[in-house]
Formats: structure tokens, C-alpha cells, sequence
């Protein structure tokens, strides 16, 4: 006979942890005061994390080495091949992860942050004092686009500005209608480092020069070329160049209004990002970057650490303050129509500490600020855009506040996962991760990951000594070391905390996993040495011992359920704890219920 104040209490949706401010007795039922190396399935079901397994090890002796950090991950397309690459051991390496290969393509500077960002079929590679390319058979320094600074230009000088000289290199380019008489002419400056070549327009053959005055920049022909307009082509290099400039950027975004057709860099520690331009045939180009195309965003003593699309807009963070975008045009005096972008305020207190971890989640941005994550979000139903408003910044780590407080976050690491719809804070060898699709907030424990990607439909993570790693539910444990997955409930009262209760017995719904091992125990207010029982799928307990010849349905598909008897008396506060740590294995909770009755009042 049931006792009629007995009840069974049934958890079914698991909500992640949430590490409360007010207590552990605020909790819902499904949340965690503690949960590590959990994760929430999309279907809200409670489950082991992924193990790691080794994919490559991007350094000469294809193995860990300690201080060797694999500090950029990248996968896409260059030319018509997926690649992924990595930037480790102070060069760049294209992987095969299904062989575990590493070829070492060239030279990069390890020593501090890298990115790698795809344009027109080429991987281009930052590593704050270099630009480089890699365009799938060569990797090598960014040359820079040769502009075509005046154009109809007389041999005398004069002609119309064109295009403006690039930050890159010194090269450039004049075209001249020659007069059919005069055989000195006048380049648009001097100074010159070179007269490089002279090229007939009309036939594309080259012309030879007498002499060449680099410092006046004057050149010289034998016999005046023939008459002709914009026929006569002129490459010149000066022998200053701001190439510096931007080499010492760090990362890159890509914006141009509507389309991602300019490259924007920033990351030097300064106000200031620096955007392409395009050619004279209108192309989008990486290599080409005007010397008046600076952006300042606000004031000059806070650096931009991260920038971002959103929408039609581009969002530029500084370390207290968020910044939007927008591009536009205007018409200077002669006539000339040139891209113009406008900064306007969105937020003057809360910015990103992390420099170049902004994501884009959901088409919304995060960035860490102080011990917190916000999400960017306006809040008005009529436009997604940003805009001048404090309440867009949404603080959303609330739940894991304690964990993200002892983050150093100026040194985080984030990615959005959008294969598997989860937002990664990585630091010192954990990491807080938001799985968006179900709300859930977890935490991974002995998880060194530095660097990400996705390549596949899989997650790659760069570690702190050298290797790359496939992080995977297909891996038991990580690395052949096991994973100790440890769940805490709240303190539950089961809605009587005036109540004093007894409990006998627990029913735990697993998944039905040939290497399922899961240890159940219970804390109370009254006692925390409770028995430990074990849910071995593996063991003659398990579905081991069943012919299921003898049964219909397939045993993938048919969850168990098992009864534990773990006795809890008199008490008023009640803890339910998951652990599993055994080495490859896996572990999927489905439910569990727990028989509750209550026998008095709390004294």
C-alpha cells in the first residue's frame, strides 16, 4: 500500500547549471549547482561531454611540444580546395585531419595573437607584424596593389588623380597621352626609389629609357614616344611606404554596407581600423589600402578590440564602449564619388575585453566585458540594427557568474560552435560553454583549448602545447584520459521546506549505450556519505545479460530503466548527484524520478 502522502517527483528536462546569487535552494528543479563536463542535448537530456582525440600536430616533430600554442585555427576554401590551417611553432601549416598530417607552408610569428581570414580564394594570414597570402600552392608576404595614382597625365606633369597610393607599397602607376614631342617627362612625384618599368598601352610591349632623375622624378626617352592618349603607362616605386601600418594589425572583418566586399583591420592597440579600397575596375581587393581609408573610433586612448557585421552594419567595440557603422557615399568637390562611413555611439560604458573573441550568435553579437558576457540585442520590434540605446547590451552569464568571475577576461577565448549550436569561453584550460538552442549554461573542466574551428560538421580545438584535437562523442575520454563528469542538483525541498522527508528508492532512465556508466549518490542537509550505486551498461546489471533475440524492439532505441535503492531520511533539503568518470565510456540521462514522503515537521 502507498502511503497517501507519498509522491514520486519526475525530472525530465535538465536546465544546466546555475550558480545563484541568492542560494542554492533558488534553484529549479533540473538545474545544477554544479555541473562539469555535462552538456545539455538538444532534446534537454543530460550528457557526458565529448571526449578529444589527437587530429595533427602542426609543429616540426609532429607531436606535443610544451609553449607551443596552436594560436589560430582556420578552415574554408582557397582556391577550389577546403583547407584547414594553423598557426603554430612560429609557421603556418595546412592539415590533413583525417591523416593527421601537417605541412609547414611558411614563416609566421607565433609569439602573439594570429588570425586567418578568407578573401576572394585566398587565405590571408595576420600575425601583428606581417600580411601574408596563402592561395593554395604559395604562401608569401602580401605584395600590395600597384595604383594608378593620375591618369590623361601630359609629359609635362598635370593629368587627374585616380586612385590613392596604398599603405602596402610604394608602387604606382601613371598613364600619359605623350605629345609626339617632348621626350623628358615629368612623373607626379619625386623621391623615387625606381622607375620600374614603361609599357605601351596600345600594344602592351615595353619602351626603353635613357635615363631616369629618381629624385626630381623625371624620365628621359631617346625619341619622344608617339602621340597618343592614355597610351603610355609608367610603374614607379617611392622610397617611403606605410606598410607598417598595417602589419601591426592583428585582425581582420569584413564590411561594406550590404556586402562583404572591404577588408577591415584593426587590433595594433590603437582608435583606429584601416579598410580596403577597390581597383580601378571596380574589384574588391585585400591587398589595397588606400592611405585616407582610417576609420577613428571614438576617443584616442582606447583601442578597438573587436569588430563585427551586424545586419547592414558594422560593430566596432573598444574596451568600454560599442560603436556602429554604417556605410555611405560622398561627393568631394571635383566631382568625385568616394565611400564615406559614419561612427555613431551605441553604448559608452559597456564595450569587449577580449580583443578579436566578438561572435556572432544568432545574428546577435557578445562580447565579454569585466566578469561578464553580454549579448547585443535592440530590444525594438521595428529594426534588428543597433542603435543608440543602453538597455541593447543584455548581460547573459548570470547563471555561471561564479565560474566567468576567476576568468581573466581580457585572455578568454571564444567561438561560436554553429554546427552544434554551442558558444565557447575558454581560459587556463576550462571553459564555460552556452548551449543557444536549449538555454543552458555548462562547464568543461581539463579542456585546453586556445584556438577553434569547424571543419566537416566537426569541432577542432588548438591547445596550449601543439596539437589539435577532434572534440567528438565518438572519443570516450580525452586523449585515453578519462573524463570526470560530476552533476550536483540544488538544494531540493520538493515544494514542503517545513517538512522533514524520507526517500527509499530513485528510478534513472539512461540511454541505452553498450559503454553507458553512470554513479548515482544523494547529499542532504542531515548526511553527504551516502552509497554510491552504479548504472553499468557494460556489466552483467546492464543489458549485458539479456538475450534480446528473445524481444521485438531494437535495443538503440529502448531506454533502461533502473531502480536504485538509496535510502535518505529525515531530512528537509535533498541533493541529487550524477557522476561518471570511468575511462571510455559514455554517459546519457534520460530522466529521474525520486519517491519522496514526508514523515514531520522540520524542528
Amino acid at each position: 500500500m502507498v502511503a497517501t502522502n507519498e509522491r514520486i517527483y519526475k525530472l525530465d528536462r535538465w536546465l544546466g547549471v546555475n550558480q545563484n546569487r541568492d542560494g542554492e535552494t533558488s534553484l529549479k528543479f533540473g538545474e545544477a549547482c554544479r555541473m562539469v563536463n555535462w552538456q545539455i542535448t538538444r532534446d534537454g537530456n543530460l550528457k557526458r561531454r565529448p571526449g578529444t582525440s589527437v587530429a595533427a600536430c602542426p609543429n616540426e616533430a609532429g607531436e606535443a611540444k610544451a609553449a607551443t600554442p596552436v594560436r589560430c585555427l582556420w578552415s574554408g576554401t582557397v582556391g577550389v580546395n577546403p583547407v584547414v590551417l594553423a598557426a603554430c611553432d612560429s609557421a603556418l601549416w595546412r592539415l590533413d585531419v583525417t591523416t593527421g598530417t601537417a605541412t609547414k607552408l611558411g614563416v609566421v610569428d607565433t609569439s602573439g595573437p594570429v588570425s586567418i581570414f578568407g578573401f576572394a580564394k585566398n587565405a590571408y594570414v595576420l600575425d601583428g607584424h606581417k600580411y601574408r597570402v596563402y592561395d593554395g600552392s604559395t604562401f608569401a608576404e602580401v605584395t600590395g596593389y600597384r595604383p594608378l595614382v593620375v591618369t590623361a597625365c601630359a609629359p609635362v606633369g598635370g593629368g587627374t588623380a585616380l586612385e590613392q597610393v596604398n599603405k602596402l607599397t610604394g608602387a604606382r602607376r601613371a598613364r600619359f597621352s605623350p605629345d609626339g614631342e617632348t621626350a623628358v617627362w615629368q612623373l607626379p612625384e619625386g623621391g623615387l626609389a625606381s622607375v620600374d618599368y614603361v609599357k605601351d598601352l596600345t600594344d602592351g610591349s615595353s619602351l626603353t629609357w635613357a635615363d631616369a632623375d629618381l629624385q626630381h622624378g623625371t624620365v628621359t626617352f631617346a625619341a619622344a614616344p608617339a602621340e597618343g592618349t592614355n597610351s603610355i603607362e609608367i610603374g614607379y616605386t617611392v622610397s617611403v611606404n606605410y606598410r607598417w601600418q598595417a602589419e601591426g594589425m592583428r585582425w581582420a572583418e569584413l564590411y561594406n554596407g550590404a556586402q562583404d566586399t572591404r577588408v577591415f583591420l584593426y587590433g595594433n592597440g590603437s582608435y583606429q581600423t584601416f579598410y580596403s579600397g577597390l581597383d580601378e575596375n571596380g574589384e574588391a581587393r585585400a591587398d589595397y589600402f588606400p592611405d585616407l581609408n582610417v576609420l577613428n573610433v571614438g576617443e584616442a586612448n582606447t583601442p578597438v578590440t573587436a569588430l563585427i557585421r551586424h545586419g547592414t552594419r558594422l560593430i566596432a567595440f573598444k574596451t568600454s564602449s560599442a560603436w556602429t557603422i554604417s556605410y555611405g557615399t560622398t561627393t568631394l568637390a571635383d566631382g568625385q564619388v568616394i565611400p564615406a562611413f559614419t561612427v555613431v555611439p551605441v553604448n559608452r560604458s559597456i564595450g569587449n575585453a577580449a580583443p578579436g573573441q566578438a561572435m556572432l550568435v544568432l545574428n546577435h553579437p557578445r562580447t565579454l566585458f569585466g566578469p561578464d558576457c553580454y549579448e547585443w540585442r535592440n530590444i525594438s520590434s521595428y529594426s534588428s540594427q543597433l542603435t543608440v540605446d543602453e538597455r541593447q547590451a543584455r548581460r547573459i552569464s548570470d547563471r555561471v557568474h561564479t565560474t566567468l568571475g576567476t576568468f581573466l577576461t581580457s585572455e578568454c577565448k571564444c567561438w561560436d560552435d554553429n554546427d552544434h549550436q554551442e558558444y565557447y569561453i575558454a581560459y587556463n584550460g576550462a571553459a564555460l560553454v552556452h548551449n543557444y538552442a536549449a538555454d543552458c549554461w555548462y562547464e568543461y573542466s581539463s579542456f585546453d583549448a586556445v584556438s577553434f574551428c569547424n571543419y566537416g560538421g566537426n569541432l577542432y580545438i588548438g591547445t596550449s602545447d601543439g596539437r589539435v584535437l577532434l572534440v567528438s562523442a565518438v572519443n570516450g575520454s580525452d586523449c585515453g584520459r578519462p573524463i570526470d563528469a560530476y552533476w550536483e542538483s540544488g538544494a531540493l525541498d520538493f515544494g514542503m521546506d517545513h517538512m522533514r522527508k524520507y526517500s527509499s528508492m530513485i528510478w534513472v532512465t539512461v540511454k541505452p549505450e553498450s559503454n553507458s556508466y553512470v554513479e548515482v549518490t544523494a547529499l542532504t542537509d542531515r548526511k553527504n556519505n551516502y552509497a554510491v550505486k552504479v548504472i553499468d551498461a557494460s556489466t552483467g546489471g546492464g543489458f549485458a545479460a539479456l538475450d534480446f533475440s528473445a524481444f521485438s524492439f531494437s535495443d538503440s532505441q529502448q531506454p533502461s530503466i533502473r531502480r536504485l535503492r538509496l535510502k535518505a531520511k529525515k531530512y528537509v533539503f535533498y541533493k541529487l548527484v550524477f557522476r561518471s568518470a570511468k575511462a571510455d565510456s559514455t554517459a546519457t540521462i534520460l530522466s529521474a524520478d525520486i519517491l519522496v514522503r514526508q514523515t514531520g515537521y522540520a524542528k
